[in-house]
């Protein structure tokens, strides 16, 4: 598999299209807003920014399948991709259940299904990763790094009502992320220099 041409530790290469560019439905976020009952319609909108950049219709059938109602291609040449989707429902405690999606090519059950070639289906059958997948260490380094930033104060202080045990430990990790980037850095030069053959 390809390492991504000089990217130190990019482990998958980037062809894929991303999950963060495609538009997708998740049925966690209809089950917990209420969407899901028998015989509802309601019409789903995805938007960048303050721009609209689709919608589709869906008809709730029963506890079994819905139906996502949409037309596809261009002006010119519309035709209607609709979809019926199936779903499962996973027990959970306390007696409730969790519902899924049943992908429409693997069948497998999923949370998320994607639009791409004017279908719905899951990320492993639209062939779609995340951007996250395509980075290399540094990339990876860095976003650990923000995530963990964002838990602390300006300067990395230590927030009012946080644990001291909990500020450490997270000190440990900033500081692991800075060694394991500069790490990077160095064997990325190494290895770049040693192409070159400046060394």
């Amino acid at each position: 598999m390809s390492r991504g041409g000089m990217r130190y530790g990019a482990g998958r290469p980037s062809y894929k299209l991303k999950a963060e560019h495609l538009l997708r439905v998740e049925i966690g976020r209809w089950h917990r807003g209420g969407y899901l009952r028998a015989g509802q319609s309601f019409t789903w909108s995805w938007h960048r920014g303050d721009e609209p950049t689709g919608s589709i219709g869906v008809l709730v059938h029963g506890t079994d399948s819905l139906a996502l109602q949409y037309m596809v291609g261009s002006d010119d040449q519309r035709r209607d991709g609709s979809q019926t989707i199936r779903l499962a429902h996973t027990a959970c405690n306390y007696g409730k259940s969790r519902p899924w999606f049943v992908c429409p090519v693997c069948q497998r059950r999923a949370g998320v299904l994607y639009m791409r070639a004017g279908r719905f289906a899951c990320r492993h059958c639209q062939r779609v990763s995340y951007a996250s997948q395509s980075g290399d260490v540094l990339d990876r380094m860095w976003r650990k790094q923000s995530k963990l930033e964002a838990r602390l104060g300006e300067y990395w202080r230590r927030p009012k009502g946080m644990r001291h045990y909990t500020y450490d430990r997270l000190i440990d990790q900033l500081e692991a992320c800075e060694q394991r980037r500069e790490d990077a850095f160095c064997e990325f030069t190494a290895r770049f220099l040693a192409v070159t053959g400046a060394l």
